[in-house]
């Protein structure tokens, strides 16, 4: 499946914006003292495509039987690392995270025209592994800019335990059943941020990021893809 080029056209830009940036910025820290190794720990969330997250239940006889928990919205919690080439005022180098997200929800409906009520229990989680290129600055004395993009992987898997119970007759009859399914695909991103240094070496920030994948899950209710946009708190330390 192909993957859209937009994500890697942003990440592309944001990259040759931050280093036109870097040509006229004259950082106040001097060149010598300036950190080679950033460790990041995020904390934030993710955005996906709630039809790519949703699935149909196997065991349901008609269209009704469809889970509407809505797993789109994932916290995420991850780190990062960045490694600069040089000590140079404005840097350039490699930068790789490791992220985990995950989601879990329950639902209730009527299947069958009334005839089942169906409760289903669903769990997500995706981990998401990337290394790629990236640029910073330093913006007077305190705040550090950087963009960066690159390939990814994104490894999920989905399950439910789903509990049918038949109202039309008397005692009710009720039914138990679990799925799970699981997924692999490659894609890429791109991310930009921004941090404060609240003392030497440490830094607090925020930072955005955009994914696209060919991951997709054999029960969604729409196919394609998985693309995300994430919003994180950063901690930094820088070495």
């Amino acid at each position: 499946m192909s993957l859209p080029w937009s994500l890697y056209r942003l990440g592309l830009c944001i990259v040759t914006v931050a280093a036109v940036t870097l040509m006229g910025v004259a950082p106040a820290t001097a060149a010598e003292e300036l950190s080679l190794v950033f460790f990041q720990g995020l904390v934030g969330a993710a955005s996906f495509d709630e039809d790519k997250l949703r699935v149909a239940d196997p065991t349901l006889d008609d269209s009704d039987g469809l889970s509407s928990d809505n797993l789109s919205t994932l916290p995420c919690l991850g780190i990062a690392a960045q490694y600069a080439y040089n000590r140079k005022p404005n840097q350039v180098g490699l930068d790789a995270s490791l992220l985990y997200s995950w989601h879990s929800d329950s639902t209730s409906f009527v299947a069958g025209n009334g005839r089942a009520r169906v409760d289903i229990d669903s769990d997500l989680w995706l981990l998401d592994l990337a290394i790629g290129v990236y640029a910073q600055t330093v913006l007077g004395e305190q705040w550090r800019l950087y963009g960066a993009a690159g390939p990814m992987m994104l490894y999920g898997e989905y399950s439910d335990d789903t509990s049918e119970e038949d109202v039309t007759v008397t005692p009710t009859v009720k039914t138990e059943s679990s799925g799970s399914d699981s997924a692999f695909g490659v894609g890429g991103y791109a991310k930009v941020g921004l941090e404060y240094q609240v003392s030497p070496g440490a830094l607090v920030g925020v930072a955005v990021r955009g994914i696209a994948t060919n991951l997709e899950f054999d029960n969604a209710v729409k196919d394609g893809g998985l693309t995300s946009v994430q919003g994180f708190v950063t901690f930094t330390r820088a070495y």
